[in-house]
C-alpha cells in the first residue's frame, strides 16, 4: 500500500513538472500580440560572440548570420583566430552543409544545431499554422505551431511586444528553451539555447549588426 501511494505521488509530481505549465494555458481566438521574425524580414548581417557547450566541451568564437537574399541565409561559426568550425546555408526549406569540423560533424548533433539555427532564423514563419494562448498571469501572447513531431511555443510579452522565449515540446514536455533578453532597438542582444534531453547549450551575445 505504501509503495502504491509513493508511486502515485511520484507520478503526479512528475506529471505536474512536465505538463502543468502548458496545461495552465488558456486558448484564445486571436493573438493579442503579433509574432515577428527575430532578425526581421531584411537585414545585412549579425555578428555574435558565441559559446557552444556540448557534452562538457566548450567551443568559443564568433558566429555571423548573413542574409544572402530573401529566404537565403548563411551562418558561419569560427574561432576568434578565424578558423572555421562550421558553415551552413539555409534557403527556403533546404539546408546545405558547406563545411564542418569533425567535432560537430556527427549526424544527430549536426541535425540538432541545424534545427536550433532554423528556429531562431524563423525562415518559414509565414508558412505555419498557429493556435493562440494566454498564460494565467496574462503576461504573454503565446503562439503554438507544429514542427514535425514537436510543438513550438512562442512567448511574446504583451507589454513590450518582444519575443521573450521559444519552447520546443514533445507530448507537452519541454525539450529545449530559447531565451531572448536584453533587447536593444527591438533586437535581443542575448540568446540562450538550452537543451534538456542532451548536454548542449548555445550562448549568443550580439557584437554588431
Amino acid at each position: 500500500m505504501k509503495n502504491l501511494l509513493l508511486s502515485s505521488f511520484i507520478a503526479i509530481l512528475f506529471s505536474a513538472c512536465h505538463f502543468g505549465h502548458y496545461g495552465s494555458l488558456t486558448k484564445t481566438a486571436t493573438a493579442s500580440a503579433s509574432l515577428k521574425p527575430i532578425f526581421g524580414d531584411n537585414f545585412n548581417s549579425f555578428l555574435f560572440k558565441t559559446n557552444i557547450t556540448v557534452y562538457g566541451k566548450d567551443y568559443s568564437g564568433l558566429l555571423v548570420t548573413k542574409q544572402m537574399s530573401p529566404q537565403n541565409y548563411r551562418v558561419i561559426f569560427t574561432t576568434e583566430l578565424g578558423m572555421k568550425l562550421f558553415d551552413f546555408e539555409f534557403k527556403d526549406t533546404a539546408f546545405t552543409l558547406h563545411y564542418c569540423v569533425p567535432q560537430f560533424n556527427k549526424p544527430k548533433l549536426l541535425k540538432v544545431i541545424q534545427k536550433d539555427i532554423e528556429t531562431i532564423l524563423m525562415n518559414d514563419l509565414n508558412k505555419k499554422t498557429f493556435e493562440y494562448f494566454s498564460d494565467s498571469e496574462m503576461l504573454y501572447s503565446i503562439h503554438k505551431t507544429k514542427n514535425g513531431k514537436m510543438d513550438n511555443y512562442y512567448f511574446v510579452e504583451k507589454s513590450s511586444l518582444h519575443l521573450q522565449k521559444i519552447e520546443h515540446a514533445k507530448k507537452r514536455r519541454k525539450k529545449t528553451n530559447f531565451t531572448l533578453s536584453n533587447y536593444q532597438n527591438d533586437f535581443p542582444a542575448n540568446i540562450l539555447i538550452q537543451h534538456h534531453d542532451i548536454k548542449l547549450k548555445i550562448e549568443l551575445n550580439l557584437l554588431k549588426k
